[in-house]
């Protein structure tokens, strides 16, 4: 019997170890867009089996990887970069995991370079501004200390994450008017706590969206993504079949 040509044989197991790996979903949005609970609902009802990995969910597993590289001397790499990279390695062993996390924006090139994005499909959760303030406060009303957040914190990440359209080749999240986001905005600093917070806040939104004027906005976002899921306009069985549905496309 012969034996296969090193090159081939290394050509053949490398096809293999690319056929088993996993796919990575990234799912980013602001507090209180709903991504945690679409997550939940995709490993329910989505025929692919998945994973969620968050930021949350991996932060005490970080905790004991610092404390322990410490310990030996040796680093690790910043906390979210070591979820984006455990996430990859993870994909990488067949595994099929939803990355749920936020504030992707902020560091959008360097995350990306570490889960290999062109490999990702990459989601924006998607909620209104109208709608973030009533799941805010749906939240810190639940009487759970831990799941409290500060009323204008998805507020930040929007404009952290979103910015009006200039061209047509770009991902429409929304369509609305500045009238719309301004009476959300008016509405949240009645509640925040901290009025001098608020009004710079505002001010940065007459910057961004010019809602100090009334005027149609098309909404996109600053990164590059691959698909929309509104969690106000969609159920989130209607959300898990369109991102099945995106999937089956990329394949």
């Amino acid at each position: 019997m012969k034996t296969l040509p090193v090159v081939l044989l290394g050509v053949l197991i490398w096809l293999k170890a690319q056929a088993a790996l996993g796919d990575i979903v990234l799912f980013n949005g602001t507090s209180s867009a709903g991504k945690s609970s679409l997550a939940e609902a995709t490993v329910l009802e989505s025929r692919t089996k998945f994973e969620v990995m968050s930021r949350d969910g991996y932060w005490p597993p970080y905790q004991e990887e610092l404390r322990a590289a410490q310990l030996k001397g040796e680093k690790l790499d910043l906390y979210p970069l070591a979820l984006y990279r455990y996430a990859k390695e993870e994909s990488e062993l067949g595994k099929n995991i939803i990355l749920d996390t936020v504030e992707f924006d902020q560091d959008y090139d360097k995350f990306c370079a570490v889960l290999d994005c062109a490999k990702v499909t990459k989601v924006i959760i998607y909620c209104p501004l109208q709608g973030l303030l009533k799941r805010i406060e749906k939240r810190n009303n639940a009487g759970v200390p831990s799941n409290r957040r500060p009323v204008l914190l998805p507020f930040r990440q929007f404009l952290e994450m979103y910015k009006p359209q200039s061209s047509t080749k770009e991902l429409v999240v929304d369509k609305t008017t500045t009238s719309v986001m301004r009476v959300a905005l008016v509405e949240a600093g009645k509640k925040a706590e901290n009025s001098k917070q608020y009004e710079a806040l505002y001010q940065e939104y007459v910057k961004a969206f010019r809602i100090d004027t009334d005027q149609p906005v098309i909404i996109v976002p600053k990164g590059k993504y691959d698909l929309v899921l509104n969690t106000r306009a969609n159920t989130k069985k209607e959300n898990v079949r369109l991102l099945e549905v995106y999937m089956q496309t990329r394949r």
